[in-house]
Parts: structure tokens; C-alpha cells; sequence
């Protein structure tokens, strides 16, 4: 019964060991509050900006490019708000920002009794609205080095402009980006 009992309280006691270094790891990772990457899609590349105002809400500064042999391109510059859900691991987003999407788009054109339709190449410059869900994931101690997947759908709203053309029109372009971000915190 002897033997029961001191297995017992040393059973509690490592237990206890153990989760306190748990909590001072967790209290850690949530004192850092700033979070740099840099971001690399099949296509293109970007860099990142965070930083936590509270345990489930961040705000940044993001810059990222795509492109497929220089006809099919997309830059962003703006800013981001994040809302993670469970505690700065898996996230949903938001960007705004200046956005320019280039690639292949449909026409109508009319004139003097002639019309033509057909696809062009084209540019949208405007606001980008992207959303986008990810995880963050720390590699090794938490707030120190972090890997970061995520998926976003930027979404041109702008003016068109075809190539070899006058004409201006209003247009919306979507794309889709999957990328894999490596960055540090502190």
C-alpha cells in the first residue's frame, strides 16, 4: 500500500512538472507578438507582415506576386486582418489592397455595323479584396521559427485594359493562389 501511494504522489508530481513547462511554453508563444515570412506559391512569391493585437486577432502588411510566362500575372500590395480561431494556429483572413490582375478576357467589340467576339489579353488594376484561411504551425519552441500554408482567392474589381486597345471597361478578375510561408516570430 506504501509503494501505491508514494507512485501515486510521484505520478501526480511529474504530471504536474509537465504541464506547468506546458503552460510557460504557451505563455511564451502568446507574448510574441509580431510574425514575419516570407510566402512561395507554384507561381510566385510574397512576403508577409503580423502582427497580434490580442490572442485571436492580427492585423499586416502583405506584398506578393504570381506569374506563368509573363502573360498571366498578379500583384497585391495591401493590408490584412486575421481572426484565429483556435489560439494562432488555424486562421481566416481578409486582405485589402491595390491589386492587378493580368491574363486572358473575353470581348464583345461593335462598331459601324461590324462585331467581333474573342478572347484578349487584358489587365484589371484596382482593389483586391482576398480572402484566405491557413494555418500557422511552430516548428520547434512556439514563437520562434513557423511554417505557414494557407490558401487565398484575390478578387480584382477595376478597369479593364486589353492590350492594343482604348477601350476601359469595369471588370472583376478572381484568382486562386496556394502558398507556403516560412517566417519567424518576436
Amino acid at each position: 500500500m506504501k509503494k501505491r501511494v508514494i507512485f501515486l504522489v510521484l505520478v501526480i508530481f511529474i504530471a504536474g512538472w509537465v504541464f506547468a513547462q506546458d503552460d510557460d511554453a504557451e505563455k511564451r508563444a502568446n507574448s510574441v507578438d509580431n510574425w514575419i515570412s516570407g510566402e512561395v506559391s507554384l507561381l510566385g512569391i510574397g512576403a508577409r507582415y503580423e502582427r497580434m493585437l490580442d490572442q485571436n486577432w492580427s492585423v499586416g502588411a502583405n506584398i506578393y506576386w504570381n506569374n506563368l510566362f509573363l502573360f498571366w500575372n498578379e500583384l497585391e500590395i495591401g493590408l490584412s486582418g486575421r481572426y484565429y480561431i483556435w489560439s494562432k494556429t488555424f486562421f481566416v483572413g481578409i486582405g485589402l489592397g491595390f491589386h492587378a490582375h493580368s491574363g486572358t478576357f473575353d470581348y464583345e467589340y461593335t462598331s459601324y455595323g461590324y462585331s467581333a467576339k474573342g478572347t484578349w489579353f487584358g489587365t484589371i488594376n484596382g482593389l483586391g479584396i482576398s480572402p484566405e484561411i491557413g494555418w500557422k504551425i511552430d516548428v520547434g519552441n512556439p514563437g520562434g521559427f513557423f511554417v505557414q500554408p494557407g490558401v487565398k482567392i484575390p478578387i480584382t474589381l477595376g478597369a479593364l485594359e486589353m492590350y492594343g486597345t482604348k477601350n476601359n471597361e469595369f471588370r472583376a478578375g478572381i484568382g486562386f493562389v496556394a502558398y507556403c510561408g516560412l517566417g519567424y516570430a518576436f
